[in-house]
């Protein structure tokens, strides 16, 4: 399986010029849909969600024009919200609550995985806690969600950090993995369809935290404090579109796993086992019908930043979300009629 990796948005002051006049168009001024650019902050399958939302045309349909541009990590995302040169999109927790901690005002609207989605696999040789010790584990960088996941990993092996090295390895978790299968290091955090590619090539799943549904603020969706402040509306007909996109997920298996493949780059009829297992992962067991955020999930990631962060102390879950466009469409009834 190869993934290939598709163009980044990297500039931030760059292009801010150029999509000036893109993001100021008033529109009440335009007859036609309303523009906005989102973006998705990862190839894996956790995100496969959101790339059936905007391909389904449930935006379209509630009156917007989406753009979708992709930004391979979550510090990057909040910068280009921050800066303007994007509205919302699918991008961890932990890089919001970071970013609004400093006083950016991005908030936190829907919680789309809510419990961790990995599994911690390892060389087919270490197949017991105790021989962990003295091995390199590969994490993308420290303070990640994969960071944080090896560490939480450990602790319930009852193995201590200091038994291991951790290595922070970029390039996402196709590059960890590549480490693994190279021998640079003895384990790694993977998360599906990866998951099923190692179990067949005879790595030894130590850890399988999808199993064991803990909650987590894994990757959720944020909007831009212009946008909150200036454009409800706009808001409002995205989640209206956000969520009916849930509902086109949930009854449209083959259709979503096309579209999850496109955006992975797989072959749909050679990797269809490892789609058929993302989709039911992320798409039938976590995504959720009414996607609010989790208060207990934001908790620990604010544990997780006290670590190193002292503005945290005093922080509470609710200020980083705003839930209030979910709920009025929860309480009309918007969502549960989608399913009758």
């Amino acid at each position: 399986m190869r993934w290939k990796k598709p163009h980044v948005c990297h500039s931030i002051v760059g292009t801010l010029i150029a999509l000036t006049a893109l993001l100021s168009i008033d529109p009440k001024a335009s007859q036609g849909a309303e523009k906005i650019r989102i973006f998705y902050t990862a190839i894996t399958g956790e995100q496969s969600i959101f790339w059936i939302v905007k391909e389904s045309g449930m935006l379209q349909k509630y009156g917007l024009e989406p753009e979708m541009i992709y930004l391979d990590t979550g510090t990057l995302a909040v910068q280009t919200m921050v800066a303007g040169e994007s509205h919302l999109g699918m991008v961890g927790s932990t890089a919001v609550v970071l970013s609004a901690l400093k006083g950016s005002g991005l908030k936190i609207l829907s919680g789309l995985i809510n419990s961790l989605t990995y599994i911690l696999i390892t060389d087919p040789n270490i197949t017991r806690p105790e021989q962990l010790k003295g091995a390199k584990l590969a994490i993308a960088r420290f303070g990640s969600l994969s960071d944080f996941g090896t560490r939480l990993a450990l602790k319930k092996l009852g193995v201590p950090v200091s038994d291991v090295t951790l290595m922070q390895i970029g390039g996402g978790q196709t590059a960890r993995f590549a480490a693994l299968k190279s021998g640079v290091v003895q384990g790694a955090i993977v998360a599906p369809p990866m998951t099923r590619v190692a179990k067949e090539q005879g790595f030894y799943p130590m850890v399988d935290m999808i199993e064991q549904k803990i909650e987590y603020a894994g990757s959720g969706i944020a909007a831009s404090p212009s946008l909150l402040r200036e454009r409800p509306e706009t808001i409002r007909n995205f989640m209206k579109g956000l969520v009916a996109g849930i509902h086109y997920a949930k009854t449209h298996k083959e259709e979503s796993m096309r579209i999850t493949a496109r955006y992975m780059k797989l072959d749909y009829n050679k990797e269809r086992p490892a789609l058929e297992e993302t989709y039911r992962v992320f798409i039938e067991q976590i995504v959720q019908r009414k996607p609010y955020p989790t208060l207990e999930g934001i908790q620990r990631v604010l544990d997780q930043i006290a670590e190193t962060e002292p503005k945290v102390k005093g922080a509470t879950p609710e200020q980083f979300i705003d839930t209030k466009y979910l709920k009025e469409l929860d309480q009309s009834g918007f969502i549960d009629s989608l399913y009758r």
